[in-house]
């Protein structure tokens, strides 16, 4: 089996396992990486991450469902990281998914939470699958790019 066939197999295993995917898909406690001092999430993301799996397997939740989780905390808590992990996670483990994001201001939009997603696509393994510009992610593959 190749290399890519392979890591579609093991992320197609995560579709109802986004702190799965989340730990699979980006380089934790790698040396030398930008992860390096990390060994994953933060333990309020990982109880959300965890959560959505759970509602997915029960079937309490499907794909097509709208995700709102509400989070209180200040300034660079991570807020804006879990959304990043949450489209690349959807994206990647439903084909054609379509994902809408929205803040409170488009600035907030453009320099936060879109700039978050720009960051962790950049170290994503599946950052080949998919085009990041300044307004949108989309598939690299042109049958699935709309």
């Amino acid at each position: 089996m190749s290399n890519e066939k392979a890591l579609i197999s093991d992320i197609m295993k995560f579709t109802h396992d986004p702190l799965g995917f989340v730990m699979y898909a980006f380089p934790w406690g790698v040396a030398g990486g930008p992860l390096e001092k990390y060994p994953g999430p933060d333990t309020w993301q990982v109880e959300i991450l965890h959560d959505l799996g759970e509602k997915l397997l029960k079937n309490k939740m499907t794909a097509q469902d709208v995700l709102r989780y509400a989070v209180a905390s200040g300034n660079g808590s991570g807020k804006s990281t879990i959304a990043a992990w949450l489209i690349l996670w959807a994206m990647a483990t439903f084909e054609d998914t379509r994902v809408v994001v929205t803040a409170t201001t488009e600035n907030q939009l453009r320099t936060k939470t879109w700039a978050e997603l720009a960051k962790w696509h950049r170290m994503s393994i599946v950052s080949h699958w998919f085009i990041h510009t300044a307004t949108a992610i989309y598939s690299a593959d042109p049958a699935h790019e709309k």
